[in-house]
This record gives C-alpha cells, sequence and structure tokens, in this order.
C-alpha cells in the first residue's frame, strides 16, 4: 500500500534524525568538556590543535556524531528482527552496545586516516598505530561506547513502556487523573482457545510472541501500545493522529499484512497463520498514573467498554474490523484502498442502548 509505506518511511526518518541528533549531541558535549576553555589541546600526538578555533573543532564534532548515529541507525535496523527482540532487555542492550563499538571504532579509524591525510604525514602503519594507541582515542571510544549504552537502554526502556509512555511518566503528565478524549482499539487473536488447545501452553505462548513482535508494525501509525491481556492487546491513539489518514484503521491492515507475509513462518512452525479481530472506539478517559512500586499509566471509561464490545460483535458478523458510528463520523477522509459500511444497530453487553457499527474492509485490488 502507498499509504502504509509512505508512513513507514517518515516513521524511519524520523528515527534516523532523532539517532542522528543524539550522537551529535554528545560529540558537542565531549568537545565542550574536553577541549572549550583549555589553552593546550593535544587531543592527537603530532597533530596542531591550537591552529582549530572553537568552531572548527564543534564542526568535526558534528560530522563525527552524524557519521557515528548514520552507521549505528543502520546497524541497529540491520539488528532489528524477531530473533533478537525475543531475547532478555539485558542481552539486546548488550547486543547493540557492542555492535556499535564496532560501529565507533570504524568510524574512529576512517576519522583517524583523514587526519594523518589532512597533515600530509605519509601514511605508514607506525604512524598509524601511534594514532591509535593514543590515550585520547581509547577515552572518545569509551565515552561513545557507554553513550550508546544509555541511548540503547532509553530506547528499549521507551519499548516496554510504550512508545511515548516513559516521556509522560517523567514529566509526570498524569500525576493527577485528567480527561481526555482517545481512540482505542481492541485485538483478539481469533480461534485462540483451540489454538491452546492444539499446541500447548508453551508453544501458544510463542505464538502470542511472534504475533505481538510483528504488532510493531502499527507504531509507524502513530499508535500507543496500552496493554497486553493474554492473547489481545489494546492500541490508543491521540484522537488527531488516530484520524489524519485512517491512521487508526491502516494500522490494522499493516498488522494483517506483516502476519500474511511470515506466512511461512507460522504454517512452518505452529501448522498455522494466526488473524486478528478487531474493534475501534472514539471517546472521553479519564487518565491518570497509577502504582507506586511499579508505575503505570491507566485509561478508565466507557470508551474502552464499548471497544471491547464491539471487537466482540466481528464473530456476531464474520468481520476482521469494527468501529463505531461515533468514530466514522469523526473521520474527514477515508484513505482509498479502504471501504467502510453500515451493519446497522445492535445491542452491546453492558449498554442499556443499542449502538450503530460499520465495517472496514480492503479493496480486494489493494491486496
Amino acid at each position: 500500500m502507498a499509504t502504509s509505506s509512505g508512513k513507514t518511511i517518515k516513521s524511519t526518518y524520523r528515527n534516523y534524525l532523532l539517532c542522528v541528533l543524539y550522537f551529535v549531541g554528545i560529540a558537542c558535549l565531549w568537545v565542550l568538556i574536553r577541549f572549550v576553555g583549555l589553552s593546550s589541546v593535544p587531543a592527537f600526538e603530532s597533530f596542531d590543535y591550537d591552529a582549530l578555533n572553537h568552531g572548527g573543532l564543534f564542526a568535526r564534532a558534528v560530522i563525527l556524531g552524524s557519521l557515528i548515529g548514520t552507521v549505528f541507525f543502520f546497524l541497529t535496523r540491520a539488528l532489528d528482527t524477531p530473533a533478537i527482540r525475543r531475547r532478555p532487555y539485558g542481552m539486546m542492550i548488550i547486543i547493540y552496545a557492542l555492535s556499535n563499538i564496532i560501529c565507533v571504532l570504524l568510524v574512529l579509524i576512517a576519522l583517524t586516516i583523514m587526519d594523518i591525510i589532512v597533515i600530509k604525514k605519509p601514511f605508514t602503519v607506525s604512524t598509524f598505530e601511534a594514532r591509535m594507541m593514543n590515550v585520547n582515542f581509547v577515552v572518545i571510544l569509551v565515552y561513545y561506547t557507554l553513550c550508546s549504552f544509555v541511548f540503547v537502554s532509553i530506547r528499549e526502556i521507551n519499548r516496554k513502556f510504550g512508545p511515548g509512555n516513559l516521556r509522560k511518566l517523567l514529566a509526570g503528565t498524569f500525576y493527577h487523573p485528567r480527561e481526555i478524549e482517545i481512540i482505542v482499539m481492541f485485538l483478539d487473536l481469533k480461534d485462540s482457545t483451540t489454538y491452546a488447545e492444539r499446541l500447548g501452553h508453551l508453544e501458544f505462548g510463542s505464538l502470542i510472541q511472534d504475533c505481538f513482535i510483528d504488532m510493531s508494525v502499527v507504531t509507524n501509525f502513530e499508535a500507543q501500545f496500552y496493554q497486553y491481556v493474554g492473547d489481545e492487546a489494546i492500541l490508543l491513539w491521540d484522537v488527531a493522529e488516530g484520524i489524519e489518514n485512517g491512521n487508526c484503521l491502516q494500522a490494522y491492515f499493516a498488522f494483517s499484512h506483516r502476519q500474511a507475509e511470515r506466512r511461512d513462518y507460522y504454517q512452518s512452525r505452529y501448522g498455522l497463520v494466526p488473524e486478528f479481530k478487531a474493534g475501534v472506539n472514539i471517546g472521553l478517559a479519564t487518565v491518570l498514573e497509577v502504582g507506586e512500586i511499579k508505575r503505570e499509566i491507566s485509561y478508565l471509561g466507557d470508551v474502552l467498554n464499548t471497544a471491547a464490545r464491539i471487537q466482540g460483535q466481528c464473530s456476531v458478523y464474520g468481520e476482521n474490523l469494527l468501529i463505531s458510528e461515533t468514530l466514522h463520523d469523526r473521520f474527514l477522509s477515508i484513505p482509498d484502498h479502504l471501504d467502510i459500511d453500515a451493519i446497522g444497530m445492535t445491542e452491546l453487553r453492558g449498554r442499556a442502548e443499542a449502538v450503530s457499527i460499520y465495517r472496514v474492509r480492503e479493496h480486494t485490488t489493494a491486496n
């Protein structure tokens, strides 16, 4: 899908930019700590840093940080595979940090060679070894390694809480209860009871892990992970982001496509291809920070209950994605590859009044 591809590119570019800015920032911090205010700066033996002003040093820091950030970004993307994501957090952080040591080392070696060329010294093994064995070189390598470890740790913790939630917890955004409008999606694995009986609990648990790893694609459509409940997942959107380009609908189909792409893997590993059904609703919810030992952001309100009930109607109507009339009426435009049709009024358990729901399907030509 062209729109899905565009969202993926946008998300990738944003992550790339954040990575580069981080490493440029720590490179500039290094210059600020190490060089600014010093009368003599013997950063590398036999190189005249007195000839460089602070502007030149910061320019070099920007180049170095950009190079390291770029290499690190593409290296971590190459390592961002289900096999690695399923490892314990500590192991993942170590893998990424060690890979960045190699990344930083390669960049510093390249810059060392460039420095030797710039100062017009003959490039010999002894000259290169002298520069590589310089204490300052080792200190820079250790500094960038520690900074990369911090970067990867923060990123994995942010994933643990759900994209964006770590920042909200640190800022105390929801320390006091607030009422906000949100979009909620409940996703549930079809035929989960049958699968659990056939596979056994351990193998079924591995299936759920694989499914939820594939579900990470929804973050390309601004989705926030709220909770995993057994074989169910609850996703949230800020209203503006969820409505834009039908993000809250496109996220579901992007997830479905991801699982379809891995059909051969699921078939060979589990003897089945999982499918999820989903219900989506929009409304007011009370959001607050709860817990002292284990803090998390909690959402309360009828909007969640109704979304869960709508998802339950998928089995009744034989549909994969149903949405509320309230959400349908908020869309300014619908992506061209999607069709939305009214099913009619239906009674939902726990609600006194019947509600109108809509089914969402893709054009057959879009698949």
